[in-house]
């Protein structure tokens, strides 16, 4: 049985060459080849675009369905500035990307709009994907490919989205960045950013490693003397000792530890 797909991060460039602009290819290589020697690199990918244009955007959503949609190039007070077909550029009105979010990118969680002020076009997007980060002022090139790197390099060893963001933002701060090239997270009422994680749960088991035991484990719990199991619970533990610790909180439910090595072996215990 396959497992959930990967967590995709779609990196949506939009600079008009002839306006001059980021190097947005370099932070687009620089991301993927964090993502790719990730500890959950199996959990995350990256696609990525380039000279996009207001009308590619839903292409890309119903295409990608992306849990990350990453913007690098300019934005003003009008919004993300996209290509047109003369080769210059035009604002999108944040509102309607908003809406297109919500109507073809259901399972968005993240926006990161990492362009000069999109602070507000981010606290507004959070709305929608759950949470969104943006720079109050302007950004230099260095430091916004500096933050992504290092923020999908967090994602990628499995933080959360505001572990990842601090840590990236720390990273931008430990090189000089300004006050107004630090990324902002917003997110909207109910969503926890510390445990907001952009990679599917299943990507993020541990590795194996010593003191582990087991890794994974599985645990069919049933009511005593009643049929058949309620329960299936996954996960890991120290020693067989800390689990039957934890479990004695369940009161009047037997439980069966099914043991799993890595030589596929099991050892099944009551």
């Amino acid at each position: 049985m396959s497992g959930p797909p990967p967590a995709c991060v779609l990196m949506l460039s939009a600079v008009a060459t002839r306006l001059g602009g980021p190097d947005t290819g370099a932070e687009q290589r620089e991301v993927t080849q964090v993502v790719r020697s990730a500890r959950y690199r199996d959990g995350l990918t990256v696609h990525t675009a380039q000279a996009v244009r207001g009308e590619d955007i839903l292409e890309h959503l119903l295409e990608r369905a992306p849990t990350v949609v990453h913007f690098s190039g300019h934005a003003t007070d009008g919004g993300l500035r996209v290509l047109t077909e003369d080769g210059g550029d035009a604002p999108l009105v944040t509102a309607g990307l908003g809406d297109l979010l919500a109507a073809a990118g259901k399972g968005v969680r993240l926006v990161l709009l990492n362009a000069c002020a999109t602070d507000g076009a981010a606290e507004e997007l959070a709305q929608t994907a759950g949470c969104a980060i943006g720079y109050p002022g302007r950004v230099e090139d260095v430091m916004a490919k500096t933050f992504a790197r290092e923020f999908y390099r967090c994602v990628g060893a499995g933080l959360a989205v505001g572990p990842a963001h601090g840590a990236a933002v720390a990273v931008t701060r430990m090189y000089g960045a300004e006050p107004e090239e630090l990324a902002v997270l917003h997110h909207r009422p109910g969503v926890d950013p510390e445990t907001w994680h952009l990679l599917h749960t299943a990507h993020l088991v541990p590795l194996p490693g010593a003191g582990h035991v087991p890794d994974p484990t599985a645990f069919l719990a049933q009511r005593a003397g009643a049929k058949p199991y309620i329960a299936l619970v996954t996960g890991t533990t120290n020693s067989e000792a800390a689990l039957r610790s934890t479990l004695a909180s369940t009161g009047d439910l037997e439980v069966q530890w099914i043991r799993i090595d890595d030589d596929t072996s099991t050892d099944r215990s009551s």
